[in-house]
């Protein structure tokens, strides 16, 4: 995995002075959270906004009840003219490929007990999540239509 140097301006980890923060090398993976974390907070503000600035209360109802994921993907990342995200399995399972090149969206996936939770279940067991585990989102990667090449597509370039 390849390693980043961390420059000052990106030092979000507690507990470590700038002087370490210049030294410390971190992995493409920690460097991922890191932004996701900002558009994370980001998200929480325009989401805040848009309830505030809501003209009615279904509108707020709206903002309130949407996913931090959805804010993320459609205010903070900018994706005009998107219609759908799919993880990677996901479009491979619908006969579509990744085009070559293409960057997927790190967003945040379901709770890890949610996952271990629903995991049991299907195998007809019982199991509780500790609030823990409840606490801990893994980051996930989608792709969206516009960096696939469909089955459709593949037929009309042929």
């Amino acid at each position: 995995m390849k390693n980043l140097k961390l420059p000052k301006t990106e030092n979000q980890f507690s507990g470590t002075n700038p002087e370490a923060a210049e030294k410390k090398e971190i992995t493409n993976r920690q460097m991922q959270f890191l932004r996701l974390t900002r558009a994370s907070e980001q998200a929480r503000k325009i989401q805040e906004q848009l309830i505030e600035k809501a003209t009615t209360p279904e509108a707020a109802i709206y903002y309130a009840s949407r996913p931090l994921n959805y804010f993320i993907l459609n205010y903070v990342f900018k994706t005009d003219g998107i219609t759908e995200f799919k993880k990677f399995n996901e479009w491979k399972q619908e006969g579509a490929t990744v085009k070559k090149g293409e960057k997927a969206f790190p967003i945040w996936g379901q709770p890890i007990g949610k996952q271990k939770e629903e995991e049991a279940k299907s195998k007809g067991e019982n199991y509780k999540a500790t609030e823990e585990e409840n606490e801990r989102y893994p980051i996930c990667y989608v792709f969206s239509n516009l960096q696939v090449a469909t089955v459709e597509r593949k037929e009309a370039a042929c």
